[in-house]
């Protein structure tokens, strides 16, 4: 009997160690983290919205920060990541091209300000316009830090503000070429350069520079940061990627000085009809033809001003006297065209935007224009096709509308 009880009790001990060593059933193996890919622009306001998200998820994420170039060559590489959040347009069209990319997950979040920085205790000062004396305010050996204009965001963005602005052939052989703008920020607040470019968010951040002047925004394409999930990404990308909306990551990022872009995932910021697809913030041109439209014919050769909604009545395009042979070449049996001036845009940045799928064109000092970039969506109602341009400013361009199926359209042109 007794050795009978000893024997009962040993198994129970024995039991209950074997139970203690596993696990609690509601502690299973530990979550795999969410895995984002961010610009590194985007460090300081991510890493304070990770532990919120998990916090209220119990999803723990991960980050990793470098130029959108590089995270978006990784993923490209086939390194593990859920969500990318990229610091302009070019990095995620590229993964998106490579079908990397969930694209009806893709959306614009925030945008931000270009600006020239020195350090704290610089007596610099300088006005950022059309012939600006950046090169003598560089001092004889003075460098200027930024990214890298071949690859990383921000540098694309300071070339293109410098080209603007008449500089960038002067500063061009002093650059320090960085691999992403936090690295451009550190020469600067080391005193290794006088003068930087930056995002004004990174600026902020960091107590040993300060800001010169604020890049006019109207010198370059607007700052975007689209999201997006990755092909491969976990199921709880999408309630990251919701998050990163919420009003307690909308706080984080306009504290740090982001501007909220309102149009995301393409979705129109008012109650009008859902448009997506959009590869950049179209907030401006859905508001806009939400409203009511001029009436012009175009055969009274009509000068149209910027930033108004039009319906033109196009005519045949047989019997259209284009300025130049428009750039596409289209049937002109059954379509319809017309040749529109535009009063002189003051911008140097100016946006086409129509309801159809038609060629446009535009003419400066008599020349075709390459565009920077196009968008489109094919489940809007408000707007079809919007292509961007940059501008001589103040100076009158012409628009050529050809090769449309329909007689009426809408059109706008809105400066930046």
């Amino acid at each position: 009997m007794l050795q009978s009880l000893t024997r009962n009790l040993a198994r129970v001990l024995v039991l209950a160690l074997l139970t203690l060593g596993q696990p609690p059933l509601a502690a299973e193996a530990q979550r795999e983290p969410l895995i984002v890919f961010g610009a590194a622009s985007l460090t300081d306001v991510l890493q304070q919205i990770g532990p919120l998200y998990t916090q209220q998820s119990q999803v723990p994420v991960k980050f990793s920060f470098a130029a959108s170039s590089a995270l978006a060559k990784q993923i490209e590489s086939g390194a593990r990541a859920d969500a990318f959040f990229s610091a302009d347009q070019d990095w995620m069209n590229y993964l998106q091209e490579r079908k990397l990319l969930k694209a009806d997950t893709r959306a614009d979040l925030l945008g931000n300000r270009l600006a020239l920085i020195a350090p704290k205790d610089s007596k610099v000062t300088l006005k950022l316009e059309k012939g600006a004396p950046l090169l003598q305010t560089l001092g004889a050996n003075g460098r200027l830090s930024t990214g890298d204009p071949d690859s990383v965001p921000v540098g694309k963005y300071a070339k293109a503000a410098l080209g603007n602005l008449e500089l960038w052939s002067a500063v061009e052989p002093r650059l320090v070429r960085a691999d992403n703008v936090r690295v451009a920020l550190m020469y600067v607040a080391r005193g290794e350069a006088p003068l930087g470019i930056v995002y004004a968010t990174d600026a902020a951040v960091e107590p040993q520079v300060r800001i010169v002047d604020l890049f006019p925004e109207s010198s370059h394409t607007p700052i975007t940061y689209p999201v997006a999930a990755t092909s491969s990404a976990s199921p709880d990308t999408a309630s990251f990627l919701k998050f990163l909306r919420s009003d307690a990551a909308r706080a984080i990022f306009t504290k740090a000085g982001f501007s909220i872009v309102s149009n995301q995932g393409g979705m129109a910021a008012t109650d009008g009809p859902a448009c997506s697809g959009f590869r950049f913030d179209v907030s401006k041109e859905l508001k806009l033809f939400g409203g009511k439209p001029r009436t012009v014919s175009a055969a009274n050769a009509p000068t149209l001003d910027v930033n108004q909604l039009y319906s033109l009545d196009l005519a045949e395009q047989s019997k259209v006297s284009f300025v130049q042979a428009p750039a596409k070449a289209t049937v002109p049996e059954g379509s319809f065209a017309g040749v529109f001036k535009v009063t002189s845009p003051r911008a140097q940045t100016i946006r086409v935007t129509a309801t159809e799928a038609a060629w446009l064109d535009v003419l400066g000092d008599g020349k075709l224009l390459e565009s920077n970039r196009h968008t489109g969506s094919g489940n809007c109602n408000l707007l079809r096709k919007v292509v961007e341009f940059t501008v001589t400013p103040d100076k009158p361009v012409t628009i050529q509308v050809s090769g449309s199926t329909v007689k009426q359209i809408k059109l706008a042109v809105t400066t930046y």
